[in-house]
């Protein structure tokens, strides 16, 4: 009596397009790819995909795979994230031993929903090495005075918007 045992996926072989968005207030819904064992793409008839309910929110979402069928069994899952929408340096003003730097403003309503706060970071170098970080807690500042700074020195700087969802910090991009 010959019986033919179901193919193995592994974790690793179910694929999304995307695994990062960028907050934009729509439902987002990546499209799934799966190779089996043997490095052969698993045609979409052999699965069903289910998603997390709400995507279009800052956070972290899971996209199930369910196999059907005789060749394929089981199911396996994986995650995409949602970031906040990112923020821009509109100037920076020295002074002596500090810097002010300010940031465009997001419209009330973006803000208020994905943004918990910002992140400074600056750095004498270019490609922030041993770079300090400042936070600055609620969503309706667009500036912030950096102090006991060394006199003399040339200092870069960026900003980033984050968001708290269930004790988890998602970030946006740096300026």
């Amino acid at each position: 009596v010959y019986f033919k045992l179901p193919m193995f996926v592994s974790d690793k072989a179910v694929k999304l397009s995307t695994t990062n968005y960028t907050y934009s207030g729509g439902v987002k819904t990546p499209a799934v790819s799966i190779i089996d064992a043997n490095g052969n793409k698993i045609s979409s008839d052999n699965y069903s995909v289910s998603y997390a309910a709400d995507r279009k929110s800052v956070g972290k979402y899971k996209v199930t795979v369910t196999f059907k069928g005789d060749k394929y069994s089981g199911s396996k899952y994986t995650y995409f994230y949602i970031n906040p929408k990112g923020t821009s340096i509109t100037k920076v003003s020295g002074a002596k031993k500090a810097f002010t730097v300010q940031w465009k403003k997001q419209s009330a309503k973006m803000a208020s929903s994905t943004i918990t706060g910002y992140q400074i970071r600056y750095s004498t170098s270019s490609k922030m090495t041993s770079a300090k970080t400042k936070t600055v807690k609620g969503y309706k500042y667009t500036s912030k005075k950096i102090t006991k700074l060394s006199a003399k020195k040339k200092y870069y700087v960026q900003v980033r918007t984050y968001k708290t969802v269930s004790g988890k910090t998602y970030y946006s991009s740096w300026s």
